[in-house]
């Protein structure tokens, strides 16, 4: 990976979904009311097809990645297709041509661009060697004890009040100004 240790493929995959979102909402704004009814039906299934394939993130390097909610139904699947779907190079080649019929229509053109800018992003983490992998639960470790702390909470300063000798008996107030 040349520039550094930067991993594309979670801005990737984060970016596709919502192209994938804005496809749909695209589609849905283009069947109402504008011509080429065709291409906003169109741009509603890829839609629905990019966040299907995006909706499970990839376990990034690190193995810190948080998983979206209900991924799980979803890895199975990728993982099943597991030579063209996790294939970086795949989606860049798939995203590129999904991505064409989306510019012949005024509201579903911002859904294609931004789904053209997730296919470059993932030919950027191609070209790195990066791959899509399934999300591993990792057991964690008990940090609870039985034993009481050590040491106390953290205690606020003490202010100085009425009574302590660090202050005034009136708190600051003089008697003789009414």
């Amino acid at each position: 990976m040349t520039g550094g240790n930067q991993e594309w493929a979670m801005w990737a995959n984060e970016h596709a979904f919502i192209s994938g979102v804005v496809m749909i909402m695209g589609g849905i704004t283009g069947s109402i009311n504008f011509d080429g009814r065709g291409f906003a039906i169109y741009s509603i299934v890829a839609g629905v097809v990019v966040c299907l394939m995006e909706y499970a993130r990839s376990v990034r390097r690190k193995g810190t990645t948080v998983e979206r909610r209900y991924q799980t139904i979803l890895q199975p699947v990728i993982s099943a297709g597991s030579p063209v779907l996790t294939n970086y190079y795949f989606r860049f080649g798939l995203y590129l041509i999904m991505c064409i019929p989306c510019a012949f229509q005024l509201p579903t053109l911002i859904g294609g661009i931004s789904l053209l800018i997730a296919a470059l992003i993932y030919f950027k983490a191609a070209l790195g060697g990066e791959s899509w992998s399934t999300i591993t639960k990792m057991q964690r470790k008990k940090t609870l004890t039985d034993r009481p702390p050590q040491n106390p909470p953290p205690r606020p300063p003490v202010q100085p009040t009425a009574g302590n000798g660090m202050g005034k008996e009136n708190n600051g107030f003089s008697e003789g100004s009414h």
